[in-house]
């Protein structure tokens, strides 16, 4: 069995999905150029904590560095997911438009994490990310792209499935 070409709904979200990977690879970028107001923010938030919980200048680096490091982690991460994903929606299998979804939700939730505690530049390349998933999420629960992942499955061709 083969699965007929994706509606416009389906293929709007796939160009969507290219975009919210390309924006998170302006956000390792981002990112990347961000370490010094990352430790400028932890130097703020730990002056103003009693003086018995702050951190010395060679913790709030090490903080700082780790933050860094793990907000870059996220970024390739998250460019990855969203290529692997549009890449695997053209199966049309069910599970990979609420994988999306998912993945959506999540940049929703670190987009409002960065907001409230990151760095400006940081926060708005990842809410512009957030609400492109929001954009897909919106495309792929449309009646149109639900009829596409609830027909039958593209196997690529040679032999039949299991039965």
């Amino acid at each position: 069995m083969t699965r007929k070409s994706p509606p416009r709904p389906v293929v709007n979200a796939l160009r969507l999905m290219y975009a919210a990977a390309a924006l998170a690879v302006v956000g390792i970028a981002v990112t990347a150029g961000s370490r010094g107001a990352i430790r400028d923010s932890l130097r703020e938030s730990n002056a103003s904590r009693p003086a018995g919980d702050r951190l010395d200048a060679a913790e709030v680096r090490r903080a700082a560095d780790l933050a860094g490091n793990g907000f870059l982690t996220m970024a390739i991460v998250a460019a990855v997911l969203w290529l692997v994903m549009a890449l695997l929606l053209r199966s049309g299998r069910p599970w990979t438009r609420i994988v999306a979804t998912v993945l959506a939700v999540l940049n929703v939730l670190l987009a409002i994490g960065m907001v409230t505690r990151g760095v400006a530049a940081m926060a708005a390349v990842q809410s512009l990310t957030a609400v492109v998933g929001l954009l897909v999420v919106a495309l792929l629960w449309q009646r149109r792209s639900t009829r596409f992942f609830d027909g039958p499955v593209s196997h690529g061709g040679g032999a039949p499935p299991p039965s």
